[in-house]
């Protein structure tokens, strides 16, 4: 299927690894042109080759920490200094650290780096990108929640938590700007072999000498009928949904909270 996406502008976050890249790639494919973001200069240039090997006629990268409030505007100035125009802003930056002691035992500070890294980024990212897409009479807003968020998962109720507002935030956000001709909706991931979960994974078989197999059903065994499926996903499945989601397509799609975990119970 062809997206209609030739020439659209995306500014991607989190670009350099696992589902943000994956988003780029997606987004190439069809003939967007990408400004990609992240903290990580060497990584985000992979994803930049990549990119146009993929199809993406410009690609523009950024490096940058946003959780800085001035560096996340600096990003979007030079966006569309470069481009003349952002069409499509995809959302993927969420640092998830894993609790240690329950729930509460974590301090401020934890849960203080969960809000800025997980939440008020994208918040900030919409802040600063809604104006242009007004101005030029529309766009579309995908940002990646979890499926977490609708369900109990233990050692992650920090970054679950905020997940679940960044979802009901982008409800509020697609209502507030629907008449902007702006969309916003939100991915939800399950079980997604990104980068960091396929390492823990190898060390977890090199240690017990396990399968592939063996790994994905004792994860299954800790948190069960979070997947009907059998296998974990992969971050490119992931992409082609932000992709579609973000392109013409999708065009009656304002509001949704998407999963993509296999099926599941949530």
């Amino acid at each position: 299927m062809d997206l209609r996406m030739h020439d659209t502008v995306a500014l991607v976050t989190g670009a350099s690894a696992g589902m943000g890249r994956a988003s780029v790639l997606a987004l190439a494919a069809e003939g967007a042109r990408v400004a990609v973001v992240s903290r990580t200069p060497e990584k985000l240039a992979e994803t930049a080759q990549e990119a146009r090997w993929a199809g993406a006629p410009q690609v523009h990268t950024v490096v940058a920490d946003l959780t800085d409030a001035d560096a996340a505007a600096a990003v979007v100035d030079e966006t569309v200094e470069t481009f003349g125009r952002i069409d499509v802003l995809v959302n993927t930056v969420g640092l998830c650290e894993v609790e240690r002691g329950g729930i509460l035992a974590q301090d401020d500070g934890y849960w203080q780096r969960a809000f800025e890294s997980v939440l008020l980024v994208d918040v900030r990212l919409c802040r600063l990108v809604v104006p242009h897409l007004r101005e030029q009479g529309g766009g579309a807003i995908v940002n990646i929640s979890a499926m977490s968020a609708r369900h109990y998962l233990p050692v992650m109720a920090h970054y679950s938590a905020m997940k679940a507002a960044l979802a009901h935030f982008t409800k509020n956000l697609a209502r507030e700007f629907a008449a902007d001709h702006i969309r916003a909706n939100a991915v939800m991931p399950g079980m997604i072999e990104s980068e960091s979960v396929a390492a823990a994974h190898e060390q977890r078989k090199e240690e017990r000498g396990w399968t592939d197999e063996e790994v994905f059903r004792d994860a299954i065994e800790r948190y069960p009928l979070v997947t009907f499926a059998d296998r974990f996903g992969r971050p490119d499945e992931v992409g082609d949904l932000v992709a579609f989601l973000a392109s013409p397509r999708a065009s009656y799609i304002n509001g949704a909270l998407v999963n993509i975990d296999g099926g599941s119970i949530f």
